[in-house]
């Protein structure tokens, strides 16, 4: 009997040894690495992993956006090769057509004489008011009633004018010295309407819409021809077959779309705490030498220790950054360029490729003060045109 109980103790008693001989050996596991435990961090990793996070806050933008700009160089060249006859047309109801042109030169009449213009040479050709009877009708119809007995036509004419913008603006003058008060006071407001727009057309943005004169014009890469364009129609062959175009019809057509490389346009907001010695902005744009950079800003900058302002034409009489009055808007290129004075508006010529940055000129002294401050922001437009692109 005792010896049957003895027996049945046996298998506990290796459980327990078994048991007991795993747990001294993770015992001496966790002598030779403490940190076992996934949920603690030895000091050595949490200084490694704290100098990684001090390493990249170190890193300037212009590493960090690496991955990000878009390279002029990449941009395609949209072109397509045409025939030297080949023609666009802009027509007055939004529409566009194309083909080519099936004849060889376009008559001008001068007061020097008929001239021939090989197709081959015309750039762009816009028809005068003269040329588009029912526009010009049009034109003169709306100004007649801004005085009529029903203000409600007066405002509808008022506003279809306006709408016109700086296409009429050559002719709004000569209807200025004629008609009655009420006439006259509404075409003046009309004139400030389409001036205040002048500042903001961007020619390159807007090729088709300008200032429309009584004479029809071609542009040739030589110089410009006023005149009556003889031709009332023209035969297009496109790839739907023949059609026929009547010059009254056209607001504009052009053939310099050739060899075009695609402009890069983007906005870009500079906040007022931005400048060279903390973190300038990037444009995201790489930029290459050759390309044309073309900027316009506006915008307002407070000084809320000064209880002044500016604009991105700087500040005056608040120190300097490298030669630049404090508060004027410029640009870099590359991490360490040298200092380019936008403004309001600046155009020039890359010398060097690298990013475009954009930031705010001000004075060392000033940003060593901790309790100066400044709030409001400029916006500017840019535009970069690749190298060899017109």
């Amino acid at each position: 009997m005792k010896l049957n109980v003895r027996l049945s103790f046996l298998p506990i008693i290796v459980l327990f040894a078994t048991f007991a001989i795993g747990s001294i050996l993770q015992a001496k596991a966790c002598q030779n690495d403490p940190f076992q435990d996934l949920n603690v961090i030895p000091a050595a990793a949490q200084q490694e992993e704290l100098k990684q996070d001090d390493e990249k806050a170190k890193k300037p933008e212009e590493e960090e956006e690496e991955g990000e700009v878009t390279d002029t160089k990449s941009v395609a060249n949209t072109a397509e090769k045409f025939p030297d006859n080949y023609v666009r047309f802009h027509m007055w109801d939004g529409s566009i057509v194309a083909g080519e042109l099936q004849v060889e030169s376009i008559s001008v009449k001068t007061e020097f004489g008929v001239l021939q213009v090989p197709i081959d040479r015309i750039q762009k050709l816009y028809p005068g008011l003269d040329s588009i009877p029912e526009l010009n009708a049009k034109i003169l119809s709306l100004v007649e009633s801004l005085d009529d007995k029903d203000f409600e036509i007066r405002e509808k004419s008022h506003r279809e004018l306006a709408s016109m913008g700086m296409q009429i603006r050559n002719e709004i003058d000569k209807f200025e010295d004629g008609g009655s008060a009420e006439r006259k006071k509404r075409l003046a407001a009309i004139k400030q309407e389409i001036n205040q727009t002048l500042d903001e057309f961007d020619e390159d943005e807007s090729p088709v819409d300008r200032s429309l004169i009584r004479g029809d014009s071609v542009k040739t890469p030589e110089f410009e021809i006023v005149g009556k364009i003889l031709q009332e129609n023209f035969t297009i062959k496109s790839k739907f077959g023949e059609l026929s175009v009547d010059l009254s019809d056209i607001k504009m057509a052009e053939r310099s779309f050739d060899e075009k490389k695609e402009n890069i346009r983007k906005n870009v907001v500079v906040g007022a705490e931005k400048f060279f010695q903390r973190q300038p902005v990037s444009t995201r744009i790489r930029v290459n030498k050759g390309d044309k950079i073309s900027i316009k800003a506006d915008g307002v900058v407070q000084w809320t220790n000064w209880s002044s302002s500016s604009t991105p034409e700087g500040l005056a009489n608040q120190g300097q950054y490298e030669g630049i009055q404090s508060g004027t808007l410029c640009a870099r290129i590359g991490s360490s360029g040298k200092i380019i004075k936008v403004g309001a508006k600046s155009d020039w010529t890359v010398t060097q490729g690298g990013v475009l940055y954009l930031a705010i000129a001000m004075q060392d002294s000033y940003l060593a003060q901790n309790g100066y401050r400044w709030t409001g922001e400029y916006n500017a437009k840019v535009q970069v045109t690749p190298g060899g692109a017109e």
